[in-house]
């Protein structure tokens, strides 16, 4: 009975080696720019003070404009897969998911669009600074395959965004 399992088996390699490959699917490679931005501000308050503020859903809409849904304001980012509704000053609109959180230290935000023709990613992480301070370092990631002065300008636009956000952050959490 061995033998034959093992001809049984010699065969149905044999079969196999010498039955050909399927065609195999074109694959396309395409090299598009990705623009990071990195920006950092100090705010007056623990970096647990930064972080309530960062992650409840009420106070969203303060310091990032594009989570100004009303449906927003329910959601706390407490975990990884919460999401938010966002539409971008484009009027793009899509879902922003928590990819990576660490209570009080760091959070990621994947932004998937609707209509899926671009990438971006957000990620803040809080430093606790001297006299009990927090520094928000902020970096935003985007594809962008437009020509280049469109490229240039939507950057432009998005350091000026970037610049408006942190301000907005720093001051609503230091009047609290």
């Amino acid at each position: 009975m061995l033998t034959r399992r093992t001809a049984a088996a010699a065969a149905l390699v044999a079969a196999i080696v010498s039955t050909p490959a399927p065609a195999g699917a074109a694959v396309e490679a395409q090299q598009i720019p990705v623009v990071r931005l990195h920006a950092t501000v100090e705010v007056a308050a623990p970096p647990a003070a930064v972080w309530r503020h960062l992650t409840t859903g009420r106070n969203l809409v303060t310091w990032c404009p594009m989570w100004k849904s009303p449906g927003n304001a329910k959601v706390d980012l407490t975990r990884v897969g919460s999401s938010l509704d966002f539409t971008d000053s484009w009027g793009n609109g899509g879902r922003s998911i928590a990819t990576y959180l660490v209570k009080d230290k760091e959070i990621r935000i994947a932004h998937e669009p609707a209509k899926g023709d671009y990438m971006c990613q957000a990620k803040l992480i809080l430093e606790p600074a001297a006299g009990g301070r927090t520094r928000v370092h902020y970096w935003d990631q985007y594809t962008d395959e437009s020509p280049p002065e469109d490229l240039a300008a939507t950057q432009k636009r998005m350091e000026a965004e970037t610049e408006a956000m942190l301000a907005a952050l720093k001051q609503a959490v230091e009047k609290k």
